[in-house]
């Protein structure tokens, strides 16, 4: 049951990290379109929520989650929630659930809020979510919504509305124990004794099929008992009680009445039997300490003065001891040993709601605190407690953080500073301006070069080398035209020039394509160059500045970190002064009621001592009027 209460309260933040329009069951999942709200989601479903809030808090301050800022909200809302923060959480629901989602999804939502508010013990906000469920749930969320708001209703002694909220009640068999145990607690409270006593009779009836239904019926035939015994009719009371087991949670109360009801119709021995057992049990539970005043209370009414005498010492002994120990407890809460003690084994790191303390360690303290530590109240002070103390070991990092901050920025400002001759060297090495200038000269020439179409500025140095030998032959031969022998050699010049400008015309477009595209890729090239250059110079230049900024900030850090952790100290002193006043509260009730007990007991043994002198004086007078 309780793994299955946490994956339906864990259902919670995860639909709600779900997309708004996407929520239900069977859409697709979310795309997640920003960086950061990914990173987010990724250390949520680590479980890991204290850095999944910083994160999406720092996110949406810088504005980085723009593409989900309904879902980035919800799951803001959850994970306020989750750390008892449920007005700002109940702002953010309000706020977003109303329009932005599906209505199904939103009654999920507020269901599960209704849950947290109510294990929290804020249970105005419980009812206020529970009211605003426009329909019907899904599954055994719509039985368990019922029973909830039947629980919030008793908490609040609201009985006669519980009464016919649990009437009402249709759901499945495995709930319907629950529903009828409710209804007839409620019932009884409301004076209604028959009808109340019915319903408890039914569950306290039934056939266990497990061992969470057998402690029920167990717990039904209790309230019955009981019920009957404060009805004033203890013959109905014993068959009831007799059904509870005996190696049950709730064997102690059960042997009790069993006893209470023999006494009250006066079969005293009767009494006797269950008591006798009861009181070899362990001392700490009330059934028990009530069963040393009962034992000798039934002895004195067997007119066993003595017997009775003798266990009302036992009882006046047992209960100093206890009341010493409880005073020796108190003290030990006192010098704060009993959170020390609770959390001193407690290896898990989850917080938020889902965490619980499942065990408790043999100290003196919390011997007698069993039944309070499982209660929501101290459960759940008990969580803030421990988110608490995180937050404070967070805090304690983040001083130890600031001072490697300082560290860092010395030993960048030292290395800025042996780097800078080289980066000033650089920068005065190059000039971006002439780069632009030789570029735009590329640029001309390879545009009249397109517009002339001349193949030969387009050849290779050694087409060019060979085509300006054959231009300048030109000349010479000229010279020597008459010449036979010279005009041989023209007529191969000639042949040989336009063989070459054919092959330099040949490739003219192929060989303009890529100078053009080389020139298309050296314009981007200088200009990411030139990009750079100032770049390089803007930084160089604002580094001083921004070494002086960058400490400011960490120093301004250190006073805030310094202010909330205050905040957190003057919490943690309040929180644990809280829990250890329940805990003391808790604990002095039972030394009153030690003391209580303790008190009856030494007027019960001095009225035995004073029916036993007044039965001597009886005698004595007796023997004086007797003749000789």
């Amino acid at each position: 049951m309780r793994r299955w209460l946490r994956l339906n309260c864990g259902l919670l933040l995860v639909v709600l990290c779900s997309s708004a329009v996407g929520a239900d069951a069977g859409r697709d999942a979310i795309t997640v379109q920003d960086l950061h709200y990914g990173e987010v989601l990724y250390y949520f479903y680590q479980d890991d929520y204290f850095t999944a809030l910083t994160h999406l808090l720092t996110a949406k301050q810088r504005d980085r989650v723009s593409n989900h800022a309904e879902e980035a909200e919800l799951l803001l809302g959850g994970l306020y929630l989750s750390y008892g923060q449920h007005k700002l959480a109940g702002q953010i629901f309000e706020r977003l659930l109303e329009d932005a989602v599906s209505p199904e999804f939103r009654d999920r939502a507020w269901f599960f809020m209704a849950k947290v508010w109510y294990q929290r013990g804020y249970l105005a906000e419980a009812e206020s979510a529970l009211d605003r469920i426009e329909g019907e749930l899904i599954g055994p969320l719509e039985t368990e919504r019922h029973m909830l708001r039947a629980q919030v209703l008793m908490e609040q002694d609201r009985f006669d509305e519980a009464r016919l909220q649990l009437e009402s009640f249709e759901g499945p068999k495995e709930w319907s124990g629950y529903s009828r145990y409710n209804l007839g607690v409620a019932l009884v409270r409301l004076n209604r004794t028959a009808e109340g006593t019915a319903l408890l009779d039914e569950v306290g009836s039934l056939n266990p099929r497990t061992e969470e239904m057998a402690g029920l019926r167990d717990k039904a035939n209790v309230a019955l008992g009981y019920a009957w015994l404060q009805a004033e009719r203890p013959e109905l009371a014993r068959p009831a009680l007799q059904r509870v087991r005996l190696d049950g949670p709730f064997s102690t109360k059960a042997l009790l009445g069993v006893g209470w009801s023999d006494s009250a119709q006066e079969h005293y021995r009767s009494a006797l039997v269950p008591w006798m057992e009861l009181r070899r049990r362990h001392l700490l539970d009330p059934a028990v300490q009530e069963s040393l005043l009962a034992v000798p209370y039934a002895l004195a009414k067997l007119d066993a003065n003595k017997q009775a005498a003798d266990y009302y010492l036992d009882a006046i002994e047992a209960f100093h001891e206890e009341i010493t120990r409880l005073d020796q407890s108190i003290a030990s809460i006192r010098n704060g040993e009993l959170l020390a003690a609770v959390l001193a084994q407690d290896s898990s790191k989850s917080m938020g709601w889902f965490w619980q303390l499942d065990e408790l360690p043999d100290a003196p303290e919390t011997r007698y605190l069993y039944e309070l530590m499982a209660s929501h109240r101290f459960q759940e002070g008990l969580k803030n407690y421990r988110d608490l103390m995180f937050m404070r070991a967070n805090l304690d990092q983040w001083v130890a953080s600031l001072d490697t901050f300082d560290d860092m920025l010395a030993t960048r400002e030292v290395a800025y500073r042996q780097r800078l001759p080289r980066i000033e060297a650089s920068l005065a090495s190059a000039d971006p301006d002439e780069l632009g200038s030789r570029l735009l000269e590329l640029k001309t020439s390879l545009k009249a070069i397109e517009r002339d179409e001349d193949a030969v500025a387009l050849g290779t140095l050694d087409e060019q080398t060979n085509w300006e030998l054959l231009v300048g032959m030109e000349s010479k031969l000229a010279m020597f035209r008459d010449d036979p022998e010279v005009a041989e050699i023209a007529a191969k010049q000639e042949f040989l020039k336009g063989l070459m400008y054919w092959d330099l015309s040949r490739d003219y477009k192929a060989r303009l394509w890529r100078q053009t595209k080389t020139l298309r890729q050296l314009d981007k090239d200088v200009k990411t160059g030139q990009r750079r250059y100032h770049r390089v110079s803007q930084k160089t230049a604002q580094w001083p500045e921004r070494f002086a900024e960058l400490s400011a900030r960490v120093a301004a850090l250190n006073p805030r970190v310094g202010l909330v952790a205050s905040n957190v100290d003057n919490a943690l002193g309040r929180q644990r002064a809280f829990l250890e006043d329940v805990a003391i509260d808790e604990l002095t009730a039972q030394k009153r009621r030690l003391d209580t007990y303790m008190i009856q007991a030494r007027f019960a043994l001095a009225s035995i001592y004073d029916r036993a002198s007044a039965s001597a004086v009886t005698d004595f007078d007796g023997l004086n009027g007797v003749s000789p």
